[in-house]
Parts: C-alpha cells; structure tokens; sequence
C-alpha cells in the first residue's frame, strides 16, 4: 500500500475516534464557572432549606423550578445545578433551584425530604407579583430530584397541598421507581434503599410509577445512562425522549446536546 494512503487511512481513523464524544461526568459539571444565583430565599430554619433564584432580565418570565439529583445523599447539594441553572436564565426562564433536607440531613428521608419540596413550593406560590409568572411553572428534576419532581407533580399530591399551578414536570434520567430502583448493587440504588428505609410504611407513597402522573410528563434519558437505567422511563402516560449517546450528567450539563432538546421540550409546554 502506498504510503500516503497508509498515512491518510490513519488521519481519518484518528479523526473519526476523536469524533466519538463521551458522555461528560459529574467531575465535567463542576468544573464549569458560573456566577453566585441573583437571589437567596429561605424557607426554613434548617441550613438546607433555602431556594436559589436566577432571575432574567424581562419581567414575568416562565418560572421553572429546579430539583437536584445526588441520591437523595446530603453529599451532593444544590451546587452542581448552577451552569443548568444560569443557562437556562440565559434562555429567558426564571429558575428557582431548591436545595431540602437529604439523608444523612436531620429530618432528611421520608418524609422531611419531600416535606421540604412542598414548603419550597408553597413559599413561591406566595410570591405572586415578584419578576417571575408563577402562573406558568414546570418542574425539572434531574435522577433523584426527578423522583421527588414526579411526585410533587402527581395530581393526588396537587390536591393534598395548596402550591403552584404546574404546567408540566421534565424528569432528566429520573427515577420513576424507587423500589425497583432500590433492588440494585451500586452505591446509588443502595441510598434509594436507605430513603425507603426511613419510612418503610410509606413506600408506596413514595413510589411515582404507583400515583396517578400529571398528564404533561416528559422523560429525557441518554441512552449511555449507566446510573439511572432505561427501564426507568417506563411510566405510563409519560413522553420519553431518548438521547442517543448522552449520560447521565449531560442532561445537566448546557453544553452537550441535551440542552437543545430542553429548551425545545420547554418551548412546547410553554
């Protein structure tokens, strides 16, 4: 073989191998610099209860509320939801990122945790009038935050507390079911075992895929995933949006292809 072609059969191989993206990881998200949120406001006396506030600068923007994941573990704080958050300010949406109570947290498990997402809730239904639309909210919850964004949106917990009116709810590689999830060997499925466990009595309340979903419930998942596996997305009733290549961080990170297909899933409920 001639051996320019030997070189450019190479060039093109490496080429088409660097080509090839992988999903970014959790080490990836932090790394991104972004500034402090606009505003803080707490809605309890305990040092996780408090909401970050990105706010844009038109006046009555969508308010989209944020819920992070991390395995429902106090290792993982509200943090590493700041890029997806300042983002998707850039976008035009007002975002309220709710940090609560986690396990190892006094009163985190069930139910302080989820208490904590109804009080966040309650607290900006009481800011009508502020620089956001409080009459145009959806709920965003990324792996563990999804399970708790599912929940907060259920129709059945809608009527139990006097919150937001919620347009939709997006779950970015959420958790549907906790106990199937809580059946598996990696350090996160050991955790939603753990989150159970703190109240077995109430495991079906706790579990979305056992409630009732609001009926404008969109899944996005990587197909790469290897935290939150597809399974997950089997929830009746919900659209499922599967992202070729992408993981598990990517869908919170504004620089893969994840992005895109949020803003376009937000334009179409907004």
């Amino acid at each position: 073989m001639n051996l320019r072609v030997v070189v450019l059969f190479f060039i093109l191989l490496s080429l088409g191998i660097a080509a090839v993206a992988q999903p970014v990881s959790f080490r990836d998200v932090l790394e991104l610099e972004v500034p402090e949120p606009d505003r803080v406001i707490r809605y309890g006396e305990a040092s996780p209860q408090f909401i970050e506030l990105y706010v844009p600068a038109e006046s009555s923007a969508p308010l989209l509320i944020f819920i992070h994941g991390g395995c429902w573990l106090n290792s993982f704080d509200v943090g590493h939801s700041h890029p997806l958050a300042h983002a998707l300010r850039d976008e035009g949406y007002a975002v309220a990122a709710l940090e609560f109570r986690r396990l190892d947290d006094e009163g985190g498990g069930w139910p302080g945790t989820f208490d904590d997402i109804q009080t966040a809730l309650n607290t900006l239904h009481g800011k009508e009038g502020d620089v956001f639309d409080t009459s145009s909210v959806t709920l965003i919850g990324h792996s563990a935050g999804g399970h708790l964004a599912l929940l907060a949106a259920s129709p059945i917990m809608q009527r139990q507390n006097e919150t937001l009116p919620i347009r939709a709810v997006i779950g970015l590689a959420a958790i549907t079911d906790i106990e199937m999830y809580a059946q598996g060997e990696s350090g996160c499925e050991n955790a939603a075992a753990r989150f159970i466990a703190s109240d077995p009595d109430a495991r079906n309340t706790m579990n979305p895929s056992l409630h009732p979903i609001h009926p404008q419930t969109i899944l996005l998942q990587g197909t790469e995933d290897t935290i939150v596996p597809r399974e997950q997305t089997e929830l009746t009733g919900a659209e499922v949006v599967m992202l070729e290549g992408l993981g598990h961080f990517d869908v919170i990170h504004p620089e893969t292809d994840a992005f895109p297909e949020l803003i376009r899933v937000l334009q179409s409920v907004h």
